[in-house]
């Protein structure tokens, strides 16, 4: 309700509203022109509001025509009264079309707006100017400025100079490279490049590197292995293959290298620096001219040194390599999926938190009670009860978000205490402070199923929402290979560079019950939601990992886990 509040306050919801009490006025003023018979001052009237949305339209441009798509519909509605029909019944009846009309589409608009209400149109400035200006609206608007410590004048000062060569040189694949490069200096998953069609690709290829036939993982004893290696490279023909230990590259050592690698590009960023930290080796693979030496330990156990020369570009590779860690290539993604995994364990996939979503709106208003999603998910638990589930898996690996109060839902089913989900608020000179508080409401029928809760780095925002809430929960063991995104603010900035790129940001802060930002990582980067198990990355598993087996180790692990508390029994 809070969030709902503070879009009618911004400029757009301001208009929206203005135009809902025009189209109210109309209503009651035109059958009564329409008796005096005075079409042409009718006519004008309700050519006001097109006038209007054609200015707006104008003003914004093009580019942002989906982000006010309904704010026009509303603006177009007060032309019903001009449809034909004399009678004075007719009339009344169009007007209340009208009206009842503008009131349904005016508070859709608002409610979409939530998710966007600070838009902002830069395409018709050059690349200078219109990065000066990204950095000053995100000055004002971005809502962790103080809590992750931004420091706009150093980033202004640090690639103000590439921006103006780019322009310069007229160059939109670098000027997308660098917005890329500068987003990802606010570890932060909502703050990211959105690079149209004509770009993305491009920006891939163009960030991810050189190609030397191989990519690298580190394991959970420090070592440095190679992975994906191509048959045909040079790499394999001088003896490097999967599994081989890589001991340099591009003559520094290889945890040297690895420490200094930063994994920008534009479909992942990383709050977490520990997260990073095992995606590093995959991206510092593509790092090096068109040649690199490579140190490693052959099958004899003998240090040997290659001069590797490039292939083509890592982006194939570099792609592959992330998503088999994040097992984007051996699961099927379904949402609110269930299912028997054998004759005692139960699995319950959820990929984002949505459910209807008029019904997750309201579940916001009503401070996030949601009886109809928690006995939803309740019939799913109590059909695999039926079937003999004695624990249960529930994955929310590559959890896209949504609604806080869906994933308050679930965690209801293993609690038996209010507690405190989210806060709504804002931060002023004194600090944060909060407006409105949103609760986990307890049903706690399943509190006593043992429950591993599967997270991935891509699990992100309302997804690591569900891990913290789920996770709070005493019956709940938190596990992965790496921890959950670690963000969780509202979107709603968007600020459109070029017609090919733009650029979004949280504007609304979710806060804890102390009164800070909710689980996102400050300055340090360090993870505020925990695994309660890690699971180890040893050689063999990595190798299995990134052989497109089909089978899913993670699944499997936490199955085994299970297992061994004593739950078979």
């Amino acid at each position: 309700m809070y969030l709902f509040y503070l879009t009618l306050k911004t400029f757009n919801g301001i208009i929206a509203i203005c135009v809902l009490l025009y189209s109210v006025i109309l209503a009651i003023l035109c059958p009564i022109f329409k008796r005096k018979e005075k079409y042409a001052v009718m006519c004008i009237l309700c050519a006001l509001p097109v006038i209007g949305a054609l200015v707006h339209f104008a003003v914004y441009g093009a580019v942002t025509f989906r982000a006010f798509k309904y704010l026009y519909i509303e603006a177009l509605l007060p032309l019903i009264n001009l449809l034909p029909g004399k009678s004075g019944k007719s009339a009344a009846v169009r007007s209340v079309t009208a009206t009842v009309s503008a009131f349904a589409v005016c508070f859709y608009f608002l409610l979409c707006s939530v998710s966007s209400p600070m838009v902002h149109n830069f395409t018709r400035y050059g690349y200078t100017e219109s990065f000066k200006k990204m950095l000053n609206t995100m000055k004002r608007e971005y809502a962790l400025n103080s809590w992750k410590q931004i420091d706009y004048d150093a980033l202004l000062g640090e690639y103000l100079p590439r921006v103006e060569m780019a322009e310069k040189k007229r160059d939109e694949l670098e000027y997308a490279a660098i917005i890329t490069e500068v987003t990802y200096r606010f570890y932060d998953s909502h703050v990211y490049p959105w690079l149209f069609p004509e770009l993305y690709m491009p920006v891939c290829e163009y960030l991810a590197g050189n190609d030397y036939g191989l990519s690298m993982v580190r394991l959970d004893d420090g070592s440095v292995i190679a992975v994906f290696v191509e048959p045909d490279s040079e790499a394999y023909k001088h003896g490097i293959h999967d599994g081989t230990t890589i001991l340099s590259w591009d003559d520094r050592d290889i945890n040297k290298a690895i420490e200094n690698v930063e994994c920008i590009y534009p479909t992942i960023q990383f709050p977490v620096e520990s997260n990073e930290d095992i995606f590093r080796p995959f991206f510092l693979a593509g790092k090096g001219g068109d040649s690199v030496n490579i140190a490693f330990v052959d099958d004899n156990g003998d240090e040997q040194i290659v001069n590797v020369k490039k292939l083509g570009n890592y982006d194939d590779r570099l792609t592959c390599s992330y998503e088999m860690l994040l097992n984007q290539y051996n699961v099927v993604y379904r949402n609110n999926y269930s299912c028997m995994l054998n004759d005692k364990c139960g699995y319950l996939q959820i990929i984002k938190e949505s459910f209807d979503e008029v019904s997750d709106n309201i579940s916001a208003i009503r401070k996030g009670y949601y009886p109809e999603l928690t006995e939803y998910y309740a019939k799913l638990i109590e059909d695999l009860k039926d079937r003999g589930m004695k624990y249960l898996v529930i994955d929310i690996r590559n959890n896209g978000g949504g609604y806080d109060s869906c994933a308050g839902a679930l965690a209801s089913l293993f609690t038996e205490e209010k507690t405190h989900m989210v806060s709504f608020g804002y931060e002023d000179t004194e600090g944060y402070h909060i407006a409105e508080d949103q609760y986990i409401f307890p049903d706690g029928r399943y509190k006593d199923i043992p429950v591993v809760v599967l997270v991935n780095a891509n699990c992100v925002s309302a997804g690591d929402g569900m891990a913290k809430f789920l996770g709070d929960c005493s019956n709940v063991t938190l596990m992965g290979i790496t921890a959950s995104g670690g963000v969780n603010q509202n979107n709603g900035g968007y600020i459109y560079l070029t017609d090919n790129i733009c650029v979004g940001y949280p504007v609304f802060l979710s806060l804890s019950s102390d009164s800070v930002p909710l689980i996102d990582t400050d300055h340090t980067r360090e993870n505020r939601i925990p695994l309660d198990v890690t699971i180890p990355l040893t050689r063999e598993r990595a190798l299995k990992l990134f052989s497109f087996d089909e089978s899913d180790l993670e699944l499997e692990y936490a199955m085994e886990y299970l297992e061994n508390l004593g739950c078979a029994d």
